[in-house]
């Protein structure tokens, strides 16, 4: 597989992306902090609440990267309509070529996470209130931030020398370490997607998950 050129539709749609993913994320986080207060007058511990959702959208993040990760894996092609060129084709040209992650830069890196996240970030943006919604939003925003990380966090794990902050977090596992992910790219390439923190691969694979998932949608029960 050649490395297709970045075309500047391509560029423009991953960078107006990522420019209003990051302005609502702005806008949600000074709503969570303009209403913290508010909040943590009508419920104790409110930190820990926080800190717990937190941890729970962290952990969903890695179960999408990698249900997306498997579905782009295995399902259609690079030609496949409107989601081949932006999505699927990322997937096969990094197991043709894994170090092709580390020469792209900041937008083509993470636009389409930017892009497949927007529209849900502004549902529920516009659709939930500042105070009643307090928790859910900061659950919503922490997700849709860990899910905006998760294509430069899989960057670094490429990288012979990421940012020493990476190397710091991916050392303590708090995000995909090199060598959890070296297991991925082993053929045929059918276990550990998951490429926020990588903390669901054990599990998933202990329980065949995504093989499981695969004969579903293949009507394959033999």
């Amino acid at each position: 597989m050649q490395q297709k050129a970045y075309p500047v539709w391509h560029f423009t749609l991953d960078a107006t992306a990522i420019t209003l993913f990051l302005t609502y994320a702005a806008l949600f986080c000074a709503s969570l902090v303009t209403h913290y207060e508010t909040h943590s007058a009508a419920e104790s511990h409110l930190w820990l609440q926080l800190f717990l959702y937190g941890l729970l959208a962290w952990l969903m993040a890695d179960f999408v990267s990698g249900f997306v990760h498997f579905l782009a894996d295995n399902f259609g092609t690079p030609e496949t309509p409107i989601v081949g060129k932006v999505f699927v084709y990322a997937f096969r040209e990094h197991h043709v070529d894994p170090k092709a992650i580390t020469r792209h830069a900041y937008v083509e890196t993470n636009g389409a996470n930017s892009l497949v996240s927007l529209p849900w970030m502004l549902y529920v943006y516009y659709a939930s209130a500042p105070v009643a919604d307090f928790t859910f939003r900061f659950f919503m925003v922490f997700f849709f931030l860990s899910i905006f990380m998760t294509n430069q966090i899989h960057k670094w794990s490429h990288m012979e020398k990421p940012p020493a902050l990476a190397a710091l977090l991916q050392r303590l596992h708090i995000i995909l370490p090199p060598a959890h992910h070296d297991i991925h790219h082993v053929a045929p390439y059918d276990k550990y997607y998951c490429i926020t923190c990588g903390w669901l691969n054990a599990p998933l694979n202990s329980l065949h998950f995504f093989q499981a998932v695969k004969r579903v949608l293949r009507w394959d029960f033999r």
